[in-house]
Parts: C-alpha cells; sequence; structure tokens
C-alpha cells in the first residue's frame, strides 16, 4: 500500500517510524510531495490516503480523516508566514505559494475577515525574494516559511493571527482519503505511527537538527511546543470555523465536516 506525506519538518512525528524496521516491515511505502499534489493523487487514487491540507476536507464530502490525528497550532505556527514590504492594511497584491492550499485558503481569510484589507492575488513559486519582486506580499509556508530572513520586512504569523481573531486553534494538515480506502487497519497503523513519533519527539528532533543542519534548540520548540498532533474537541471547534470561514467566501462549498472526529 501507497500513503502520501509531506516533506516538511512538521511532518516527521506522524512519519518517522514509517523509517524505522517495524514500519519498513508494515507493507506501507511513504512517497512525499507538497500537500496539493498529494490531494490530486489521492483523487487519481495513487496514494491510500494522504497527510493533506485541511481545507480539502470540505471540498471532498466523500473522503474520511483519521480521528485523534492532526498536524495543529494553538497560537503562533512559525512555518506559515507572510512576509510584506508593507503594513498588511497597505498591501494591494500577494504571491501565494500554492503548495498549501489550506495556507492560501487562510491568507485570504484573515485579510477579509481580520485585516480588512482585499489584495489581489497570484500563484508563485515559493521563492522569498521573486515573489516580492511580483508583489507587496508573500506567503511561504513549510521550512521555506520557517527559515525565511525576515529582515526589513513586517512579518505575520498566520497561526498567531488566527487565533488573535478567533481563540482557537488552527488545524493545518489531516490524514485524509476516500472512505472505502480508510480501513481499521490503516487507521490503526496511522494512530500508531503518531504514538511511537509522540513517544520517540527527542529523538526525531536529534535526527531532523543534525539533518537540517538547524539549531537544535529551535527544533525542539518547534516540534515539542508548538505543533499539535492530536484531534481535540477545541481543535475540532477550530476547524469547523475555518470551514465556516471558507463557505463565507466561497474558497469550499460547504461548511459540514462529515469527515472528521476526535473520538
Amino acid at each position: 500500500m501507497v500513503i502520501g506525506g509531506v516533506p516538511y519538518l512538521n511532518a516527521k512525528p506522524l512519519v518517522a517510524w514509517f523509517d524505522t524496521p517495524e514500519g519498513r516491515a508494515s507493507g506501507i511505502e511513504v512517497v512525499y510531495n507538497v500537500p496539493s499534489r498529494l490531494a490530486r493523487m489521492v483523487e487519481r487514487g495513487e496514494v491510500a490516503c494522504a497527510l493533506v491540507s485541511s481545507v480539502e476536507l470540505f471540498r471532498h464530502p466523500d473522503w474520511k480523516a483519521v480521528p485523534r490525528v492532526a498536524i495543529a497550532s494553538t497560537g503562533e505556527v512559525l512555518s506559515v508566514r507572510l512576509f510584506s514590504k508593507v503594513p498588511l492594511s497597505r498591501v494591494r497584491s500577494v504571491a501565494l505559494d500554492t503548495s498549501s492550499l489550506t495556507s492560501a485558503a487562510l491568507v485570504r481569510i484573515l485579510f477579509a475577515r481580520w485585516w480588512e484589507a482585499d489584495p489581489q492575488y497570484l500563484s508563485a513559486a515559493p521563492d522569498l525574494q521573486a515573489m516580492l519582486q511580483r508583489a507587496d506580499a508573500a506567503l511561504l509556508i513549510g521550512d521555506r516559511g520557517m527559515f525565511a530572513p525576515a529582515e526589513g520586512l513586517y512579518v505575520a504569523d498566520l497561526g498567531e493571527e488566527w487565533y488573535r481573531w478567533t481563540g482557537l486553534p488552527f488545524v493545518w494538515a489531516l490524514w485524509l482519503g476516500r472512505a472505502e480506502q480508510m480501513t481499521a487497519t490503516l487507521v490503526e497503523v496511522l494512530q500508531h505511527a503518531q504514538a511511537w513519533g509522540r513517544e520517540h519527539l527527542e529523538q526525531i528532533v536529534s535526527h531532523e537538527a543534525q539533518r537540517m543542519g538547524k539549531e537544535e534548540g529551535l527544533v525542539r520548540r518547534y516540534l515539542c511546543k508548538v505543533m499539535q498532533y492530536e484531534m481535540t474537541p477545541e481543535h475540532e471547534a477550530g476547524l469547523a470555523r475555518f470551514a465556516e470561514e471558507c463557505h463565507r467566501l466561497g474558497l469550499a462549498p460547504s461548511p459540514a465536516l462529515a469527515g472528521t472526529a476526535s473520538k
């Protein structure tokens, strides 16, 4: 069986188990790509499920989420940031890293409902310098969003801005797949991988800091303090609010969340 994972640091606690002897013996292969492409792979049946943007749940009523597993944050997220040459109130154009449709939707919601601005949006490759040559502001996600140089720029952490506005956690990604593919065995394996990752966070921190050449304290803070990997009732409330806001702006057809569960 093949499933899809994202090549970002924040996903490591959910996928690292698959690189252990036990994980390799599970018969499940993980292929990696950006969330937007993984969603298309789920649609085409190329993977049984994938760790994809939470907005995909609203857009695919026949998809189901693995219960109690998520990539989420309450307050700052560090790795989903808007970089701007001007104050947010003066932004007239935004270059979007469309690797994550959730982040692209969230920045539109924040401008319309929180920052009360109406910029134009354009899609761009995730290169901050090139993006800011084309637009007033640029959205970057993942490791690029976390480590991009921000000197001389206005920076908004989208997780922090969402929390300031709503007081709710934000769910960035979920394991999603067509209902018929989300078998009890697959769900059990993905929940086991989550449990293993949370039990071995220090091991993951050390390995990833060395692999990326980054300061271990920052990686530890990010994976152990900032990121959250469970789906609680509070996270469900945050996801429901996001669904409502997407529906309000026409970014998703319905606020219904039949495919998600925290139980």
